[in-house]
């Protein structure tokens, strides 16, 4: 029997499913059983030890469960069954379980599974069963795993370490790449067993993964090294736990970046831990939030970075990166640690909008299959991979690969901002569009009012009153398409903005999705988010401006790359209102604005028609698919 991913995955289910339905244990307890179940089926396999697992018809079930627990200690004393000893070495305890399990898995043979099968249904099935948890742990999608390994192209003599290494997913991407030593660090003693295990599915030496208590990896650097075992890294991959603080003094004043300070991040504390772990000249590539390359409250942090590394790559990631476990905007950093007489030289960087799922976590797919019929992930990291492999060759990024990857110097003021947005080439390109302009150009704050919040705007409406209501949710992004909502005046937490017929509203919020409507001229009156700004007719602006117009323009990339440089902040990317009221806007005459808009208008119908047409093709494509399948299903059964 062939057994690919699906298979392999579905037996585990039905083994989890036997000790739920025996004596019943949490999912985590279940997994861990599971893995106990494998690891002896394919050590009697190996040894010729599988008469040992089964039973004749006058066994009883404790006679094989002992002969299969005798097994596991058997296990246990080999060289790399030792790894698995600890608080989590004890075998299962349910008989009846362990038995059907052993009974399921007589007629399969485990060792001739490939070992690439074993390790990705493992993946997926540590995915199905651990959640985040307070150590703020969660799982690094597997494609974005792969393409953070790929950046760094760990080499056969690399010793890869992850001293926050979770299940081992970065460890798995260096051993499938190079087969290379890999040491793992984590807090969490469960996680370090799964790693363990997950590491030995893919014929590496788990021996090397340890669990640190307290602080973990940002406790005594002596433990640190002493996990070690005098081995130095020449690579570290991770994605460190970045979402809490760290408050005990004592650990802080061992960090330049924590002396003296009643808090800080443990992405900080782990990106200076990393560099100090880290062999001269050995490479770190790090997944950290934004907020440590564009807020001013961490240029620290950034000056330390830049002051022991070479910054090699930033590349920017989406919000939905790691949702839904986290909605933190975050960035991929690549860099290496500084020899001497090494100086910064360009730096590659690149602004991934899509990178394979949705906000639920579920994975996003093109429009189109690949040349087999498989559903392809809609990504952009295997084009930045492309870039910055040319990158590496040529010492620059082609234009070719505009705007989603460039390179930038970092030549500049200390601890300046190291962030994708702060450098984007939309920037730049904006500035020549303007300066390039025929028409007068004029700041939005001289050709319309931005109308402020008002706390009190919404005492005088009962709480129980149904209001007009536009949230962001209420946009769509890019087209200028909204919807007014009724909701009970009691669900508004916080002073929201009013709106009128004639206004134009943007979004502040992630302004890459490029919200912006305008509210039709005798439209009634309502409430809106505070994260919308609401603009209004000036009585007497340095122009006369259209406000079909300026909605247009508001979407168009002469003012986003404006407000490029100015996006901060890491669950929720924002732009400022005094950023807002500097964009420029190129002004010609108001018949020219009114021209221009009906041309827009135009252009935009025929391209909501050709959307339209090419919806209704794949619609008819898909009905085909499932006709066809249909079909042979029948044929199937009727032959």
């Amino acid at each position: 029997m062939t057994i690919d991913r699906a298979y392999f995955k579905r037996l585990v289910n039905r083994m989890s499913g036997m000790f739920r339905d025996s004596l019943g244990g949490g999912i985590l307890e279940r997994f861990e059983d599971v893995s106990k179940i494998l690891f002896i089926k394919m050590y009697a396999e190996e040894h010729d030890l599988e008469k040992c697992l089964t039973s004749d018809s006058m066994e009883s079930q404790r006679i094989v469960y002992e002969r299969a627990r005798a097994l596991w200690e058997q296990v246990l004393a080999t060289e790399k069954g030792r790894a698995l000893r600890g608080t989590r070495g004890s075998f299962p305890e349910d008989i009846a379980a362990v038995t059907r399990c052993l009974s399921l898995l007589s007629d399969v043979q485990l060792t001739d599974v490939d070992a690439d099968v074993k390790g990705a249904a493992y993946e997926e099935l540590l995915r199905d069963t651990f959640e985040k948890n307070e150590n703020q742990q969660y799982f690094t999608p597997r494609h974005l795993m792969e393409f953070v390994v790929d950046m760094a192209a760990p080499k056969t003599d690399d010793v890869v370490l992850d001293p926050a290494c979770g299940s081992g997913g970065f460890l798995i991407g260096a051993l499938n790449d190079a087969g290379c030593d890999v040491l793992g660090l984590d807090v969490d003693d469960r996680m370090t067993w799964v790693a363990r295990i997950n590491v030995l599915l893919h014929n590496g030496d788990p021996y090397h993964i340890e669990c640190l208590r307290g602080a973990g990896s940002l406790g005594s650097i002596d433990m640190v090294r002493q996990a070690l075992r005098g081995s130095k890294p020449t690579m570290i991959l991770t994605n460190p736990p970045f979402g809490s603080d760290l408050v005990d003094a004592r650990v802080l004043d061992t960090f330049q970046t924590g002396r003296g300070r009643k808090a800080r991040r443990r992405g900080i504390l782990f990106i200076e831990r990393c560099i100090e772990l880290l062999d001269d000249g050995g490479v770190l590539a790090v997944i950290i939030d934004d907020s440590v390359l564009n807020l001013p409250s961490n240029s620290d942090v950034r000056e330390f970075m830049a002051s022991r590394c070479i910054i090699d790559a930033v590349v920017s990631l989406p919000d939905v990166a790691f949702m839904p476990y986290s909605t933190a905007k975050s960035s991929v950093v690549l860099l290496h640690k500084r020899q001497v007489g090494e100086v910064q030289g360009r730096t590659f960087m690149a602004d991934a909008e899509n990178v394979g799922n949705r906000p639920n976590g579920d994975p996003l797919y093109e429009d189109f299959d690949d040349a087999d019929g498989r559903r392809v992930l809609k990504t952009d990291l295997p084009k930045i991979l492309e870039a910055w492999q040319c990158f590496k060759r040529e010492g620059h990024v082609p234009d070719a690969y505009l705007p989603l990857a460039f390179d930038v110097s970092l030549h500049g003021e200390r601890g300046a901002r190291l962030d994708v947005n702060s450098h984007h080439p939309s920037s730049r390109l904006a500035q020549s569009m303007l300066g390039q302009s025929h028409e007068p150009v004029y700041r939005l704050r001289d050709l319309v009012a931005v109308t402020p919040r008002d706390a009190d705007m919404l005492l005088h409406e009962d709480a129980e009153a149904v209001i007009p209501w536009i949230g962001l949710g209420d946009i769509d992004a890019n087209t200028g398409d909204y919807s007014i909502s009724r909701i009970p005046r009691k669900r508004i937490k916080s002073a929201p903005h009013t709106f009128a017929g004639g206004d134009v509203l943007i979004s502040r919020l992630r302004p890459k999705l490029r919200k912006v409507i305008r509210i039709p001229d005798g439209e009634e009156s309502g409430y809106c988010s505070a994260e919308l700004v609401v603009l209004r007719r000036m009585s007497e602006p340095i122009a006369p401006i259209d406000m079909d117009y300026l909605a247009i323009m508001l979407r168009s990339d002469v003012v986003f790359g404006q407000m490029v440089p100015y996006i901060t902040g890491i669950g929720r990317p924002r732009v400022g209102v005094p950023a807002l009221r500097n964009i420029r806007i190129p002004v010609p005459s108001l018949s020219k604005q009114r021209e221009i808009t009906k041309r827009f208008h135009v252009e935009e119908m025929k391209r909501q028609k050709l959307k339209a047409e090419i919806a209704h093709m794949h619609l008819l494509e898909e009905e085909m698919r499932i006709r066809a399948y249909k079909d042979s299903f029948d044929a199937a059964f009727t032959a």
